[in-house]
């Protein structure tokens, strides 16, 4: 009898000790690796996830081109009388964006405003948003409807305000011309077509 109950004791120290190795090893295939621990881990991996998903947004968009960022001018072309290529050339120190139409108003000698019909055009066609680095250009085309000085319709417009798609402030273009017909170029306005900005002056002034 006495060693019957011997044997029983062996084999369940023996079941005991397979049962404590057993969760030893299941311990050790979830442990954190040498020099880690498990939260810092998961909080790791939590913060690069975070940082995954900001990334994904993308770049904030430049910041619309207002009248203080660039420098307007118009110029005649040749051979043909009312249409002029405008230009707008960031001064700024950053990036902005164009999209849109150019806003123009002639004025007279007087620096006053001149009410003359106006239209905005898809020429050479839609609006093309155009971002536009420091010192670089956006184009688009400029038509004037002429008359005589003597037109009851036309007003002489001797210089123009300019604004940009979506901004309220102006600026006053610079009018280049060739200087031998005159010391400043007089426009005999009836109405103005404004072409659409794009990144290249390819086409806009085909009116």
């Amino acid at each position: 009898m006495l060693n019957r109950t011997r044997a029983l004791g062996a084999v369940a120290a023996l079941v005991g000790g397979v049962a404590l190795l057993t969760g030893c090893a299941q311990g050790a295939t979830s442990a954190p690796a040498p020099g880690t621990n498990a939260l810092s881990s998961q909080v790791g991996g939590q913060v690069q996830q975070a940082s995954g998903q900001v990334g994904g947004t993308g770049q904030a968009q430049e910041a619309s081109c207002t009248a203080e960022d660039v420098d307007v001018t118009l110029t005649v072309q040749p051979d043909r009388p009312g249409v002029l290529l405008l230009t707008a050339v960031n001064r700024s120190q950053q990036a902005c964006t164009v999209d849109g139409w150019a806003g123009l108003v002639p004025l007279d000698m007087s620096n006053s405003e001149i009410e003359v019909p106006t239209q905005q055009v898809e020429i050479p066609g839609a609006p093309t948003s155009t971002r536009i680095e420091p010192g670089e250009t956006a184009f688009a085309g400029v038509k004037l409807e002429l008359g005589g000085k003597d037109d009851p319709d036309a007003r002489v417009a001797t210089g123009f305000k300019a604004s940009m798609p979506g901004a309220d402030t102006t600026t006053n273009a610079r009018i280049s011309f060739d200087q031998s017909a005159g010391e400043y170029a007089e426009f005999p306005v009836k109405s103005i077509q404004i072409g659409s900005f794009q990144p290249s002056a390819q086409g806009v002034t085909v009116y």
